[in-house]
C-alpha cells in the first residue's frame, strides 16, 4: 500500500513538512501540535549511523517506535544545491518520490513518513527525511546471489539501482530490501543494467556470472569502458585538487 501524503506548511518557522502515514499520525499523536519539541529530537539524535561530507544518518526512538532521519549536508552547505531547489528537486525530495515509486511497485525499500524541508528566501537550505526504522541484517559480499536476484528484480520492474553495493542491502523477515533509494531511476535501458553489473563485481565479483554474462552482452563490456573512464577522470580531479590545495569541505 502507497502511503497517503498530506502537506503541512508550517510558515512560522520556515519549515514545509509532508506527511506519508497509512492511516495514523507517524510519530506520536500531537506531534504537528509540538513541533519544535520534535524539531529538537531530530536535530540530536539517540545516535548517529553514518557522518559524512553528503550528508548524516541517525536513528531515534518516539514512543515504542523507533525512525531513520537522513539529512543531507550537501542541501545546507553547497550553494549550487541551495540554488537549484528554486527550479529542482531537492536531495529529499528525490529520495522520499524514489522510495515511494518503488514501494508502489512492490519493491521493498524503508518508507519515509516525513519530509521536512527548511526554506530562506524561496530557496531551501535544510532537507530531512525520515523513515521508519526497518529492522532486519546488513547483507556483505558473500550474499552476493540474494543481491545479484534482487537487483535483476528491480530490471524486471523497469528500474535500475545505480549503488548496488552490499552495505545497501538488508534482510528482513519478508525478504530482501534496499536502504538508499536516491540514486535508482526509471528506466530500462540495457546499458545502465549493464552498469549496475559492474558496479556490483566491484564488490562481488561472480556477479556477471550470476547475473548472466549471455543476457549482458555487449553492453556489459561498454558500461565496463564507461565505468574505467569515470574511475580514470576521478584519478585526475582528486590529483588536480590536492595539487592545487582543495580537499573536501565536512569530510570526516
Amino acid at each position: 500500500m502507497t502511503p497517503r501524503r498530506e502537506s503541512i506548511v508550517f510558515s512560522d518557522s520556515g519549515w514545509e513538512v509532508e506527511v506519508h502515514e497509512n492511516g495514523a499520525k507517524p510519530v506520536g499523536p500531537a506531534w504537528d501540535k509540538e513541533f519544535s519539541s520534535l524539531l529538537v529530537r531530530l536535530e540530536k539524535p539517540d545516535r548517529i549511523l553514518k557522518h559524512d561530507h553528503r550528508g548524516e544518518i541517525g536513528t531515534l526512538e518516539i514512543g515504542d517506535v523507533r525512525y531513520v532521519v537522513k539529512k543531507f549536508t550537501f542541501q545546507s552547505t553547497r550553494l549550487w544545491f541551495r540554488f537549484s531547489s528554486v527550479f529542482l528537486p531537492t536531495l529529499g525530495e528525490i529520495a522520499c518520490r524514489n522510495s515511494l515509486s518503488l514501494a508502489s511497485d512492490g519493491i521493498a525499500t524503508p518508507l519515509p513518513v516525513l519530509l521536512m524541508q527548511q526554506k530562506r528566501n524561496n530557496m531551501v537550505v535544510s532537507s530531512w527525511l525520515v523513515y521508519r526504522f526497518m529492522e532486519g541484517e546488513i547483507l556483505t559480499s558473500d550474499n552476493v546471489h540474494e543481491i545479484v536476484d534482487f537487483v535483476k528484480g528491480m530490471h524486471e520492474s523497469g528500474w535500475v539501482h545505480r549503488d548496488p553495493h552490499p552495505a545497501n542491502f538488508i534482510r528482513t523477515e519478508n525478504g530482501i530490501a534496499t536502504l538508499d533509494a536516491i540514486k535508482v531511476r526509471h528506466s530500462r535501458s540495457r546499458y545502465l543494467r549493464a552498469y549496475d553489473v559492474i558496479l556490483m563485481e566491484h564488490d562481488m565479483p561472480s556477479a556477471p556470472d550470476i547475473y548472466g554474462r549471455d543476457e549482458l552482452g555487449l553492453w556489459y563490456f561498454g558500461a565496463k569502458a564507461g565505468h574505467n573512464c569515470i574511475r580514470i577522470y576521478r584519478v585526475i580531479k582528486n590529483g588536480l585538487r590536492k595539487m592545487l590545495g582543495f580537499s573536501r569541505r565536512d569530510r570526516k
